[in-house]
């Protein structure tokens, strides 16, 4: 499970989102996949930061992973594909980057699309992103409609009701660098 640290002047504030964050990641599947989440609270202002490192574990999934290409042949002056597929997890994200000229079956594609075996098919990092910001969404109290995310090795995002100050902005970069920064035994 990932690091929690939740600063809160109030004690109660702290245990509760503290629990909260701990609910969320448990939720959404993250715990293992985040290394450390901080959470900065300021209730008077009122603005709440929320920081994440995640680990760097995502992959590319690429045609290898999951297909061979089966044939190639020359039509018409068109390269045709006969793929198999070998496991049907990634099929849809395949079938969205190629031409399909035929089917047979749901483990056989016939395309005219240029494909080989080291082209990406799907970064899962992008899943994981979107799995991050709905974590954050949660945590968040729900008045807090004003929003902003910086992206990097680490992901910071802050929320309040009120339009940003700069000095509140600067709090959430700094939180992103020292997470960025942080080194952790055994990673």
């Amino acid at each position: 499970m990932a690091e929690i640290f939740v600063d809160c002047k109030d004690e109660a504030g702290k245990k509760i989102y503290t629990k909260i964050i701990q609910t969320s990641l448990e939720d959404l599947i993250l715990g293992k996949s985040i290394l450390e989440v901080r959470m900065i609270i300021r209730e008077d202002e009122p603005y709440f930061i929320i920081g994440v490192l995640p680990k760097q574990t995502t992959k590319l999934i690429r045609l290898r992973d999951f297909a061979n290409i089966e044939e190639t042949k020359k039509v018409d002056g068109k390269t045709i594909y006969k793929i198999k597929i070998e496991d049907e997890t990634y099929l849809p994200q395949l079938l969205e980057k190629i031409n399909i000229i035929d089917q047979p079956s749901r483990f056989e594609v016939v395309t005219d699309s240029p494909v080989d075996l080291d082209m990406v098919v799907y970064d899962a990092k992008k899943d994981f992103i979107a799995k991050v910001l709905d974590f954050m969404n949660r945590v968040f109290p729900e008045g807090m409609r004003v929003r902003k995310t910086f992206y990097g090795k680490a992901i910071a995002s802050i929320a309040s009701e009120k339009p940003f100050k700069k000095e509140w902005l600067d709090v959430a970069l700094k939180l992103k660098e020292e997470l960025e920064n942080t080194k952790i035994i055994g990673f």
